[in-house]
């Protein structure tokens, strides 16, 4: 494959990435509204473990593993963000 190839793959990938991620987003927002009202806290270090634990776990290429961990990592963070916004905190 060629560069050009290959952007053209990864602009197609990142405009399937933005659908996936944008809906996660949607889903955050509701999460937030069942902390909100269950005076829950955002933060649930147990439940962040699972996830990236779940994330190496499907991961094929072992060796692409803590890069995939740290981008989940990142979304997480901004998820725990867009949380707080929706929670008014």
């Amino acid at each position: 494959m060629d560069l050009e190839e290959c952007r053209r793959e990864i602009d197609v990938l990142d405009r399937d990435l933005t659908k996936i991620l944008e809906r996660r987003m949607q889903v955050v927002a509701e999460v937030a509204a069942y902390k909100k009202e269950h005076h829950m806290e955002i933060y649930d270090p147990r439940r962040e473990r699972q996830v990236l634990d779940k994330i190496a776990n499907l991961t094929v290429q072992k060796e692409l593993s803590p890069y995939l961990r740290r981008i989940y990592q990142c979304i997480m963070d901004e998820s725990k963000k867009y949380e707080r916004e929706h929670m008014g905190l």
